[in-house]
């Protein structure tokens, strides 16, 4: 296996002029609870990519030389999203082999002292995973097996994770080959935010980190969510796609967004009559008559994940879209 800076430097200038929205880059990063790991790629090309020529890497606690890489397979459409998973499925599975949550929770009445079973979508992680990566854990030095079971998914915050094209190098990277943060990289207050955080590509990101990072700062191009937080799994918001950058210029603007307050500012060019929430599923969560105001402020809406927010002005429906 060669050492991540050799691959790095003898491809670099090649992906040195690559242009942007040019290639495959991670958009999402779960690193939640137990075995909740989850990463999501994201096509930002007008192409179909055939994932077969990607794998996904782990440099665990500082190393510089990787697990044995996770191969990839499967199509990916233009402008979509990838999930991949930590194949712990088993529901008798217990400590290490715990399963992966699958938004199922079964309590026994206090009353009746019957078992009952509720399902929250939310908390559903397993339902969003389109590639299972392998969930044996080999900690031996055989190299046909370690060959046989990839541990890239087996990430718990301070390790780095590549996405690589094979043969070509790497084309994006989450923290920083070489060093171990201890229990995760931070912001510049000493906050974690790769461990027990689920992170989010800004739209404004078009392309993968391809080298090393001096410091790795998650707060240039990420925006942090509490663990297990998976509403956003599935799809992603990216300038790279011609209906984002549409959404650019709806002709207002809101904030802050994502949403970490109780408020939602919003300031238009055109007068304000009304102005409605829904989630990705469509369906309504909020609706608010406005009084022919061109800024107004509204409650949060006690929701997560990405929604849309519209405005009905005298200039007709502008949409954008919000993480709450």
């Amino acid at each position: 296996m060669k050492p991540f800076f050799t691959i790095l430097f003898a491809t670099l200038s090649f992906y040195f002029a690559k242009s942007q929205c040019s290639d495959l880059f991670i958009s999402e990063y779960v690193e939640g609870w137990s075995n909740n790991k989850a990463l999501e790629i994201y096509n930002p090309t007008a192409n179909t990519i055939d994932l077969s020529y990607y794998s996904i890497s782990r440099y665990t606690n500082g190393e510089v030389t990787a697990s044995t890489p996770q191969q990839l397979e499967g199509m990916m459409e233009p402008y979509s999203t990838f999930v991949i998973g930590l194949d712990k499925r088993d529901p008798e599975g217990t400590g290490y082999d715990a399963p992966m949550w699958d938004g199922y929770y079964t309590y026994t009445d206090s009353i009746t002292g019957e078992d009952v079973t509720t399902y929250d979508s939310e908390s559903d992680l397993q339902g969003l995973i389109d590639f299972w990566a392998n969930g044996e854990y080999y900690g031996g030095t055989d190299p046909d097996s370690a060959a046989m079971y990839p541990m890239t998914m087996f990430f718990n915050g301070n390790d780095a994770i590549t996405l690589e094209r094979i043969g070509l190098g790497v084309v994006d990277l989450i923290g920083r080959v070489g060093e171990d943060p201890g229990a995760g990289w931070t912001d510049s207050n000493g906050a974690i935010w790769t461990k027990d955080h689920t992170m989010v590509r800004k739209p404004s990101v078009t392309s993968g980190v391809i080298s090393n990072p001096l410091i790795f700062d998650p707060t240039l191009e990420w925006d942090s969510l509490p663990a297990n937080t998976f509403t956003s799994l599935g799809f992603h918001y990216c300038e790279c796609d011609p209906a984002d950058l549409i959404e650019k210029e709806t002709g207002f603007s809101l904030y802050p967004n994502p949403v970490t307050s109780n408020q939602i500012n919003i300031v238009s060019e055109f007068t304000i009559q009304n102005i409605q929430i829904h989630n990705n599923h469509g369906q309504l969560i909020l609706e608010k008559v406005i009084n022919n105001l061109n800024s107004v402020a509204i409650e949060r809406p006690k929701k997560r994940g990405f929604h849309y927010i519209s405005i009905h002005t005298t200039d007709g429906v502008k949409v954008k879209s919000i993480l709450l």
